[in-house]
């Protein structure tokens, strides 16, 4: 059995180094900014190289990510994210593969795969960001949504269990 080495930096990465150009578009005190100030500090920590960071994801407002960072990324389509970073880190092991994906994107449209990328114990990073609501709809209940919640889809509060 072979174990893979990503290669580390020779050079000290910041913070700034991972910042993409590109202006963040999520709603003012949304949760997601604060994660991605996160990740943007974790990653330089980490001491991989910035090709050596892959990020993936789907579809909702979580999905901007990678756009947001300065590595590898790909915006795939609804549910999709953890197959497709599942191919990534197959046919390149020397990637650190993340996938970026909202509760509804995860739990919902893409849960068998999330499921089954699980059962596979494949090599990934998954940050959930789970904000019990899709965002992106603004206001639809998502599997994550505590029993009860009034939203735009459930104006009697849902009638399911997370």
């Amino acid at each position: 059995m072979s174990y893979d080495i990503i290669e580390r930096s020779t050079v000290p990465l910041t913070k700034e180094d991972f910042a993409s150009d590109q202006m963040v578009r999520w709603c003012p005190g949304c949760g997601s900014h604060a994660i991605l100030s996160s990740v943007l500090n974790v990653f330089p920590k980490i001491g991989y190289k910035k090709e050596n960071f892959c990020v993936v994801s789907g579809i909702g407002c979580a999905s901007r990510f990678p756009y947001y960072v300065n590595t590898y990324g790909f915006h795939g389509i609804h549910g999709r994210a953890t197959p497709i970073a599942t191919g990534v880190r197959v046919s390149n092991r020397k990637l650190s593969v993340w996938v970026i994906a909202g509760d509804g994107d995860l739990m919902a449209i893409g849960g068998n795969h999330f499921v089954h990328t699980i059962r596979r114990n494949v090599d990934l990073n998954i940050l959930l960001f789970n904000n019990q609501i899709y965002g992106l709809t603004k206001g639809q209940y998502s599997p994550t949504t505590p029993l009860g919640q009034v939203t735009r889809t459930s104006p009697y509060g849902t009638i399911e269990n997370p």
